[in-house]
């Protein structure tokens, strides 16, 4: 039977196929799976690969068109998993449920792209009602699956099991799954093994390997987000086709998006029209902010037609102006018609200090003054912050919380923002589940998704005016400690609240490599530092060294609120010799094989997975489970991980050796290492094509 699957695979990727450039992958014996490493025995291997032929052929434009699809809305859906904690690997069962049709509709009366019934989408808190029916909308029923696979994996510890409660409910998938699987780290595919399950694993292997060999999309979704227009009016705005837009917003019943609700709309686009729609999105759409929280904005300039035009807000009740790509603060002044130095002073600034593009700045004087009593501090919040949230002067906020100069601010801190500290009041740390950005979000300065979003989608929570009864605790150092500026004030009580929240987590810290005498030193031609130049900001950077926005701020130590400044000298790429504190670790093919040390340790972060730990470190979760005597897969935040064993095994990733990450092929590692397949294939005495996520190849 096996060799007639395998018959049958080649016979129609290279015949009935005709002219296809593509082969068909072959099912892995064993396979990293939802975070678990699935073992195949060859009865369900041969159906597995019955499976994938059945998905990836015949070759037709219904193919294409649904693999396009993915191609669309997968940067939406993995986004969203990453910030749920759930595996990436669940955004196929979306193209399982409904081939990511958002108006697909079951015979058993489930709707949208997650295939949601109507009670189960209630009890999720998604709206179903005249105006908008939210299991059709990308954005939110993506994070009601996300909840619901991680209410059942408080139940089954293994996230295959809540791929089939997803299918069964909880109820109906325990009487079928086998109590081992609970924190199991490795399980096995037999002729016991639910169908759903194994067409699950189907759906990955087949559409994973189709994707790494599609090219770009020649149409694009575009981003826009709206708290009341219609979709004529973004038709008529962006010069796009109605009906074609109310095809890809299906979530949407009423004639416009309904008055205080903030929505995204998606929009198609050519993708050579992308960067001309984005910039008509980000100059031309009511960006005025629906909520109560601070800074209050309303947008004064309703459109625009070049940069060098101002767009002028209003903040707080004066006069701002919008940041766009670009600027700096002297052509801030000069489009606002304000001196330099004026400008520099209303908004706390310096001549030296980096402007971040999409953030509302000050044409008039701040006041002394907040609305409001008390800010508690999100997460990489600073004072420079609150004083730009609430419109009142810096050296007000520190005055008001007896500081003589810019600290450091403790997420969770209560920051006095009407009046001074009373002496005998102790300071306040509310400890929380504190979101990501409790800051009001920049505006949507943008050329992608990922910018859109972040911009989007971050919390807006008002300040915290939490009066429950404080506890007292040890006096303990406070923010307010400041020794290399030559003050210190008195040493006051830290009162603490809502103490049953966990721990926070701590920098990791990647442990030296012991230097010698053929190590090169650190310098800016080795490509390991950037020298920051007019115009650059975190994101042009990120993008132009191949980071991530959170990679490069972790390399240089900095939080969300850092400001760039001109002439500054940023770490660009992992160093071996540095001695920097980092929560990231480079991995490449191309590094240079390092040195026996110590092991390495990862103290887990919130949101965090055993899965994208060993992404971080380049390794693999039962290297991990092994490291840490670890039977399954839970972690807590705060934990300390063993994420290297030393040297005392072969480097995950060396100049010799590379280790197979999820979606590589032989094709893409070889291409990586300037070798041919064949060379790749002969140093690593392979007869097939088939790899498996965390095997390690010789490339040299």
């Amino acid at each position: 039977m096996k060799r007639l699957t395998a018959f049958l695979i080649t016979f129609i990727s290279f015949t009935a196929l005709g002219q296809s450039q593509y082969s068909l992958p072959e099912a892995p014996s064993r396979v990293e799976f939802a975070n678990v490493i699935v073992s195949l025995d060859d009865q369900t291997k041969s159906k597995v690969d019955n499976l994938i032929l059945n998905l990836l052929t015949p070759e037709n434009s219904y193919l294409d068109a649904k693999l396009e699809r993915m191609q669309w809305y997968f940067p939406i859906i993995e986004s969203i998993l990453e910030e749920e904690g759930v595996p990436d690997d669940l955004k196929y069962l979306a193209v399982q449920e409904s081939n990511l049709m958002p108006d697909a509709l079951s015979s058993s009366g489930a709707v949208g792209f997650w295939q949601f019934k109507e009670p189960t989408a209630a009890e999720l808190g998604l709206k179903m009602n005249r105006e908008v029916d939210e299991r059709k909308y990308i954005f939110e029923s993506t994070r009601a699956a996300a909840k619901y696979f991680k209410k059942n994996n408080i139940i089954f510890k293994n996230w295959l099991s809540c791929i089939y409660a997803y299918n069964q409910g909880p109820t109906g998938a325990g009487k079928e799954i086998p109590d081992n699987w609970s924190y199991a780290s490795e399980v096995k595919f037999d002729k016991n093994t639910p169908e759903y399950l194994i067409k699950a694993l189907a759906h990955r292997i087949a559409f994973e390997y189709r994707l790494n060999r599609l090219k770009n999309s020649p149409r694009k979704l575009v981003i826009y987000p709206t708290h009341s227009k219609s979709l004529a009016e973004i038709a008529v705005e962006l010069t796009v086709d109605l009906s074609e837009l109310r095809s890809y917003n299906a979530w949407l019943y009423a004639p416009a998006i309904p008055a205080g609700t903030n929505y995204n709309v998606v929009v198609p686009v050519n993708a050579e029209r992308a960067d001309e729609v984005m910039l008509k999105i980000n100059q031309r759409q009511d960006l005025t902010i629906t909520d109560k929280g601070y800074p209050i904005l309303r947008r004064i300039t309703a459109t625009t037609t070049s940069d060098d035009e101002p767009i002028l807000y209003e903040i707080n009740g004066k006069a701002g102006i919008l940041a766009q790509p670009g600027d700096e603060a002297a052509q801030l002044a000069k489009k606002g018609r304000v001196p330099l130095k004026e400008f520099l002073k209303f908004n706390d600034l310096t001549d030296r200090d980096m402007i971040k593009t999409g953030k509302v700045y000050y044409l008039q004087k701040k006041g002394n003054k907040a609305p409001v009593e008390f800010h508690t501090a999100g997460l990489d919040q600073s004072f420079w912050d609150v004083s730009q949230m609430y419109g009142i002067r810096l050296k007000k906020v520190l005055k008001y919380n007896r500081l003589k100069t810019v600290e450091q601010l403790q997420p969770g801190r209560v920051v006095w923002i009407q009046g001074k500290r009373p002496k005998n009041k102790p300071v306040e740390i509310i400890k929380q589940a504190l979101p990501q950005e409790e800051n009001k979000p920049d505006l949507p300065i943008a050329s992608s998704y990922e910018r859109q979003k972040e911009v989007n989608e971050m919390p807006l929570d008002k300040p915290n005016l939490n009066t429950e009864k404080p506890v007292v605790m040890k006096p303990t150092p406070t923010i307010e400690e400041n020794e290399e500026e030559g003050f210190i004030e008195e040493e006051k009580p830290v009162v603490t609240k809502m103490e049953t929240t966990p721990k926070e987590s701590k920098k990791v810290v990647v442990k030296p490599q012991p230097e010698t005498t053929t190590t090169p030193a650190r310098t800016a031609s080795m490509g390991t530092t950037h020298r920051v130049q007019q115009g650059e900001t975190l994101f042009s950077l990120a993008r132009k060294y191949g980071l991530s926005v959170e990679e490069l701020r972790n390399l240089n130590n900095m939080t969300s609120s850092s400001v760039l400044q001109y002439g500054q000298e940023l770490t660009v790429s992992a160093d071996p010799k540095s001695q920097q504190t980092t929560n990231i670790r480079s991995v490449s093919s191309q590094a240079v094989e390092p040195s026996p040390s110590r092991a390495e340790y990862h103290t887990v972060s919130r949101g965090q997975t055993l899965y994208s730990i060993s992404k971080l470190y380049g390794t693999t979760v039962s290297s991990i489970q092994r490291w840490n005597s670890l039977s399954g897969t839970d972690i807590s935040v705060g934990q300390r991980l063993k994420v290297s064993d030393g040297g005392n095994s072969q480097p995950a990733t060396s100049a010799f050796s590379y280790t197979v990450k999820k979606g590589d092929t032989l094709f893409s590692i070889a291409k990586r290492n300037d070798i041919s397949v064949a060379q790749l294939k002969s140093f690593n005495n392979l007869s097939s094509n088939t790899i498996s996520v965390g095997q390690v190849l010789k490339v040299r």
